[in-house]
């Protein structure tokens, strides 16, 4: 894959853009014993994630003729979703091919947006990132997280935070691909130096720290969490220089962590928030004695499946 450069510029650039579909997501302060975060609500966002603002972002700078071949993913879920979205409303087909055995709410939410659905196993969905097989598809493929238009336009999430917190200190982000957790360091440190940005995922489908320690691309054989949104279980090549040179580290979180901070989310802060979306504030719990405050948790979806969600509230 081609080297992706992205600055702190791109996410300026992308702010108009973005901000023709998704909100600005308040900040909320939670506390737990003497202890205090601030969450940035993109559960709250268009569609219930973040993804709208980089399909958003590439899509509405898409060639014409690329539109006319309308476009293709490959998503969990919510990149999906958000891609489903926003192809009806510029008018051109849209395909997303969905892991075998992805979370079916999802999954009704990309066919109700009018969007074909078509399965991929896992080797399938290896090999298509590993050998960019994407590439000889006959519609315009629309990478999930390394492209530069949908990274700049998921770091305006970071943007607002500077704004709603010019004093932050360190920023927590749940990283599947890495697109969300670059923008975001984009468009914080354009503005604030300084800013530590750390990446979370569950430690049963973490190749992030592989990749920052060697510089190279990594994969977990069979990564397994509940968190669908982080379970991509890749990092890919064109996204290791990007990571390394962006993030300040990866912190990792157990299932039990997850369910956790998700229970947490919903009983005392009245916030929901998918699997994937509670890793940050999971993070946090778990952390939160060596991070410099003011500190930052991304709440990235809040698409919980409902058989999940019952497991969370029917735990003691």
């Amino acid at each position: 894959m081609d080297r992706i450069e992205v600055k702190p510029r791109d996410v300026e650039g992308a702010l108009t853009v973005v901000r023709e579909v998704a909100i600005h997501t308040p900040l909320l302060p939670v506390t737990d014993g003497d202890a205090r975060a601030f969450l940035k609500l993109e559960n709250l966002q268009r569609l219930g994630a973040f993804k709208i603002r980089g399909v958003w972002n590439r899509l509405t700078r898409l060639p014409e003729e690329d539109r006319r071949r309308g476009v293709a993913t490959i998503s969990s879920g919510n990149h999906g979703l958000a891609l489903a979205w926003a192809s009806k409303r510029l008018g051109f087909p849209c395909v997303v091919h969905v892991p075998v055995g992805g979370n079916p709410r999802k999954v009704e939410g990309i066919r109700a947006h009018g969007a074909e659905v078509r399965t991929l196993s896992r080797p399938e969905l290896v090999r298509t990132y590993e050998d960019e097989s994407w590439r000889s598809w006959p519609e315009t493929f629309i990478h999930p997280f390394a492209h530069a238009h949908t990274i700049a336009g998921q770091g305006t999430a970071g943007w607002e935070i500077v704004d709603d917190l010019p004093d932050v200190r360190t920023v927590l982000v749940p990283v599947g691909g890495g697109g969300l957790a670059t923008g975001i360091a984009l468009g914080i440190r354009g503005r604030v130096p300084g800013v530590k940005v750390f990446g979370v995922q569950a430690d049963g489908a973490a190749p992030l720290p592989e990749a920052l320690r060697t510089g190279r691309p990594s994969r977990i054989e069979a990564p397994r969490t509940i968190a669908d949104g982080i379970g991509v279980g890749m990092i890919v090549e064109s996204m290791v220089d990007l990571l390394r040179r962006n993030l300040d580290g990866c912190l990792l979180i157990s299932e039990e962590d997850l369910l956790d901070a998700m229970r947490t989310l919903l009983l005392e802060a009245k916030v929901v928030a998918e699997p994937a979306g509670a890793a940050a504030f999971a993070a946090w719990k778990r952390y939160r004695d060596r991070l410099e405050a003011p500190v930052v948790a991304v709440i990235s979806g809040g698409n919980v499946d409902p058989a999940v969600l019952a497991r969370v509230t029917a735990s003691p």
